[in-house]
C-alpha cells in the first residue's frame, strides 16, 4: 500500500513530496474516484483560482489561453470523449508555446504547461488517464509560484483538500455521463505542517 502524498507532504519537503508522488512511491487514489471528478478537479487544476491560473505571476494571455483550453477539453471530457486528433492538436500547441524563450525563462510558467501538455499527450492514447506525472508538474508549478515553502505547503494542501472534496463519498456520486453534484469549492485548505526549509525545486521528468 503506498503512502498517500498529502502524508508525505507533512514528512518531507515540498520538493521530495512532489518527486515521490511522481515516481508513484506516494499516490492521491485518482482510480478510486468517479471519472467525472477526476476530469473535473484536472481541470480545475489548471484553470481555477486556486490551480495554475489563478497562481502564475504575470503570466502572458497565451499561456493563460493554453492553459485554459486544455482545462475546457478536461470538462467537455467529463462527459464525452474527444477525438485523439483534439489532444494531438493541443499537444503540439502547448509544445510549442513552452519551448518558446518567453515561457522557459520563467520555471513556473514552464513547468505549468508541461502539465497541461502532458495532459494532452497522455489523451491521445488512453481514454482513461490518471494523468500522475502532469499532477506532479502541476503542484512543483504551484511551489515555484509561492514565495516561500510555507506558502507553497498551503497551496498545495488546497489543491488536495479540493480532490477530497470531490470524491467523498464516492460511492454517491454520479457515474460517467450523469451531472456531477454542485460542490462549494470556497472553502480553505486544511491545515498542512509547515517547517519546510527548501524552496528550491527538483523538475519531474515529464514529456521531455
Amino acid at each position: 500500500m503506498h503512502e498517500s502524498f498529502s502524508s508525505a507532504l507533512n514528512e518531507m519537503s515540498v520538493a521530495d513530496a512532489v518527486m515521490q508522488l511522481a515516481s508513484g512511491t506516494v499516490e492521491l487514489g485518482l482510480e478510486d474516484a468517479p471519472e467525472f471528478a477526476r476530469w473535473c478537479w484536472f481541470a480545475d487544476v489548471l484553470d481555477s483560482d486556486w490551480g495554475l491560473t489563478g497562481r502564475l505571476p504575470a503570466a502572458g494571455g497565451d499561456v493563460l489561453h493554453a492553459l485554459e483550453h486544455v482545462a475546457g477539453m478536461c470538462r467537455t471530457s467529463e462527459t464525452k470523449a474527444l477525438s485523439p486528433d483534439a489532444w494531438r492538436a493541443a499537444y503540439e500547441a502547448t509544445d510549442r508555446l513552452a519551448h518558446s524563450s518567453a515561457v522557459t525563462s520563467s520555471e513556473a510558467t514552464y513547468l505549468a504547461l508541461s502539465a497541461a501538455n502532458d495532459i494532452a499527450l497522455e489523451c491521445i492514447d488512453e481514454r482513461h488517464p490518471e494523468f500522475t506525472v502532469a499532477i506532479a508538474l502541476a503542484l512543483e508549478s504551484l511551489a515555484a509560484c509561492a514565495a516561500d515553502s510555507a506558502v507553497a505547503r498551503c497551496w498545495i494542501a488546497r489543491a488536495l483538500t479540493e480532490w477530497t472534496n470531490r470524491t467523498h463519498p464516492v460511492a454517491s456520486g454520479p457515474r460517467m455521463g450523469e451531472a456531477p453534484p454542485i460542490t462549494d469549492t470556497r472553502q480553505n485548505a486544511s491545515t498542512v505542517s509547515a517547517g519546510c526549509g527548501e524552496k528550491a525545486l527538483l523538475r519531474v521528468s515529464g514529456n521531455r
